[in-house]
């Protein structure tokens, strides 16, 4: 029973490290090569049936523009991120000016001085399943400029803490009832 408890303990770690290495927001020093807009699809409920035409029984595609950012980073690899809202969703961001940050990563990509700037994204970029990390903000910086997650560093500490108050308090009510 204690190598499953361990077993089980070891994935819950994983489990959350991989949710916070996804969704916690990451930097990257990049310079913008350009902008693309592609058209996707995606699929949901509630279209019209293509077999038969009944209303309400078939997947509704809806077609939106995506956005990407091109970049290259200062060891010369090519990073693309897309840009899409978050809005309300999820992670919380709130982020409603994709149209802005395309202009701005424009107007960085046609500048003869091709400024290094520091991307904010969160995400994975994974190729075998065109996954792209989504950018967030852009700023521009000197070309050796290093970025402290402060933010990141104080969400984990905090979470820490959290998880080991609560671990306390959760021995301490589970010893508290056992009988003796």
């Amino acid at each position: 029973m204690q190598k499953v408890k361990i077993v089980a303990g070891v994935a819950a770690v994983v489990v959350i490290a991989l949710f916070l290495h996804y969704n916690l927001p990451r930097t990257a020093v990049v310079q913008i090569t350009g902008t693309d807009v592609k058209r996707a699809d995606s699929a949901g409920t509630g279209g019209v049936t293509p077999q038969t035409g009944d209303p309400g029984k078939g997947p509704l595609v809806r077609t939106h523009d995506v956005r990407f950012i091109n970049a290259l980073s200062r060891d010369g690899k090519i990073m693309v991120f897309r840009n899409e809202d978050t809005g309300w969703g999820w992670p919380p961001y709130f982020k409603f000016d994709s149209a802005d940050l395309t202009a701005q990563a424009q107007s960085f990509a046609t500048d003869p001085a091709k400024p290094f700037v520091r991307i904010t994204y969160y995400g994975w970029r994974v190729r075998i399943f065109s996954m792209f990390p989504n950018a967030v903000s852009l700023k521009t910086v000197e070309k050796d400029y290093t970025h402290y997650p402060v933010f990141n560093i104080v969400f984990i500490i905090a979470l820490l803490i959290s998880g080991a108050l609560a671990y306390r308090k959760l021995r301490l009510f589970f010893n508290r009832n056992r009988i003796p």
